[in-house]
């Protein structure tokens, strides 16, 4: 109750009352960093925002590791073409590991215990066969298959008469090179990936925030504390105050998130990042759309809280608002392909914020383009505000009942 004393103190005669929302955005980012839940959901953001960048290369795990049991006449089949015939084999994520026991019926005797993945063993007219028990890996099968048909085509090559000097010389022959006509190119899924991430942070802390400032108006109006208010500091005020104070947190929040998202993402996939020249560009984009995007709907919220007598109350008037945040959203989600629509909703003003970066990322925007989405998202906000200026001052100091859109629109008489 300290901070809403603070702000309830009278002004001074003749004070210049145009900066009291300093106050009150001072008191608004007071309240907030002092309560649990906003801590809370800020570190549980931040540990899906780390997860998501170190948990699927930790779940991949390394090579798979797979034992075949071979007798002394299939182990050289088992070897690299070229080698001595170690004892293990593998190609890139794939280790096989060879086991020679004395014949074959030892090794189906480890294939039905499960004590080996598979047993390579000599098979009718010169082939080898493949034993399994139930099934065998397909990682393990593409290996085997390549290994015993290159060493095969060796043999034969042998018995042709191609000197062994020879046979090593063309299997030593390197690969084709490989040329990219379009190296810079983003990779559209990856583009996809993190265009959708940009949204779901976007969609998260908005909403957070959103209704936070609806619930504060609200118990503001249900505690009777906005009558102590606004006899210090006007209405108009105490909405900037408020927009201004929560943008300030939530433009903090996601800096944050963004800034540990861009570092995780550069440790745990360098490659990847070093792939993605534009993405520190697209992240900034994202922090302008959506510094100017919380503006335009935040002050919606604080209409929405006012219009409301209770808590109970909220729901109600705020499910326009809901809609207003979760139809750009689920359009950004689910058009993911570059494409006329996608261009469209890049200059949608509800949905700019989400879609534009993406398309910064994926390098399908002219450098002019955000410039123009963020002029009509500017545009948008202007005419926004005004509306909900208009509603949270009519609706703010009526208690005892939720208010329409008309009822909240009409000046109180």
């Amino acid at each position: 109750m300290t901070a809403t004393t603070t702000a309830a103190t009278p002004a001074a005669p003749g004070a210049d009352l145009r900066g009291l929302w300093r106050l009150v955005a001072r008191r608004e980012v007071s309240v907030r960093l002092r309560d649990k839940g906003f801590v809370v959901s800020t570190v549980l953001l931040l540990l899906i925002v780390l997860a998501s960048m170190f948990l699927p290369p930790l779940l991949a795990g390394g090579p798979d590791r797979y034992e075949v049991a071979v007798t002394a006449r299939t182990a050289p089949l088992l070897a690299a073409p070229g080698a001595d015939g170690g004892a293990a084999a593998g190609t890139e994520g794939t280790v096989v590991v060879a086991r020679e026991v004395a014949d074959a019926a030892a090794a189906e005797a480890l294939v039905r215990d499960g004590a080996v993945d598979a047993a390579l063993l000599p098979g009718a007219s010169a082939r080898a066969e493949i034993v399994g028990g139930t099934s065998v890996p397909q990682g393990l099968l593409e290996v085997l298959t390549e290994r015993v048909a290159a060493q095969q085509l060796v043999s034969g090559l042998v018995e042709a008469g191609v000197p062994p000097q020879r046979v090593g010389e063309l299997l030593a022959t390197p690969p084709p090179a490989t040329r990219l006509l379009d190296p810079d190119a983003v990779d559209p899924v990856t583009a996809m990936l993190l265009g959708i991430a940009f949204a779901v942070l976007f969609f998260q802390v908005v909403l957070i925030f959103g209704f936070s400032i609806a619930q504060s108006v609200v118990q503001e109006k249900q505690t009777r504390v906005i009558e102590l208010l606004v006899t210090a500091v006007p209405v108009r005020q105490l909405l900037v105050g408020k927009i201004v104070g929560n943008g300030l947190l939530a433009f903090g929040q996601m800096a944050l998130l963004v800034g540990v998202g861009l570092a995780g993402f550069a440790l745990s996939d360098r490659e990847a990042l070093a792939s993605l020249p534009s993405l520190p560009l697209a992240a900034g984009w994202f922090l302008v759309f959506f510094v100017f995007g919380f503006a335009m709907l935040s002050c919606l919220w604080a209409a929405a809280g006012a219009m409301a007598s209770r808590l109970e109350d909220l729901q109600s008037t705020a499910t326009p608002v809901q809609f207003l945040v979760m139809i750009p959203f689920f359009a950004a989600v689910f058009v993911r392909d570059p494409g006329p629509v996608l261009t469209a909703l890049s200059y949608v003003p509800l949905s700019s914020p989400l879609v534009m970066p993406r398309r910064v990322l994926a390098g399908d925007a002219a450098v002019w383009e955000p410039f123009a989405a963020l002029a009509l998202i500017v545009v948008t906000a202007l005419v926004l505000v005004v509306v909900a200026r208009r509603l949270y001052e009519n609706s703010l100091l009526q208690t005892g009942r939720t208010l329409g859109f008309r009822a909240a629109w009409r000046r109180p008489v």
